[in-house]
């Protein structure tokens, strides 16, 4: 059994030697990952347009950002009854939270009768009939 156990042993260690997982020796010199430099080398400052750096590939091109609509008054509604923002535009979606009477709402969109609102902490959709305008 131990000429067995001392066999299996020393065949490990060839093997491991053989696939480069151990080494007796200890190297010296690191070793080549890649034949790809880690950094790109320096530009030359040659005057005139430069060619692109990879053949094919363009230069990302800033698009406008646009800017949100500036709040009206016609955007702000006050809720005329406790009723339920939905998380969707129908009283078959679920209830997001039961808004007071007279809690401002802003109205981002439009569905037939349904607002999409937000307030300061929530968003949902409520039926037109329960909201009227803040001013009025």
């Amino acid at each position: 059994m131990r000429a067995a156990t001392a066999f299996f042993g020393a065949l490990l260690l060839v093997a491991a030697l053989g696939i480069g997982w151990w080494s007796p020796v200890e190297r010296t010199e690191p070793i080549a990952v890649s034949s790809i430099p880690s950094t790109p080398p320096a530009e030359s400052a040659a005057p005139g347009p430069q060619p692109p750096a990879s053949p094919g590939i363009e230069p990302v091109r800033e698009e406008p950002v646009e800017v949100a609509a500036p709040e009206t008054d016609a955007d702000i509604f006050t809720t005329t009854a406790n009723v339920r923002l939905r998380s969707g535009p129908s009283s078959n979606f679920g209830i997001v939270w039961t808004a007071p009477a007279g809690t401002r709402v802003r109205s981002l969109q439009v569905d037939g009768n349904w607002h999409f609102v937000t307030t300061a902490e929530y968003e949902g959709w409520i039926y037109n009939r329960y909201l009227q305008p803040a001013g009025g």
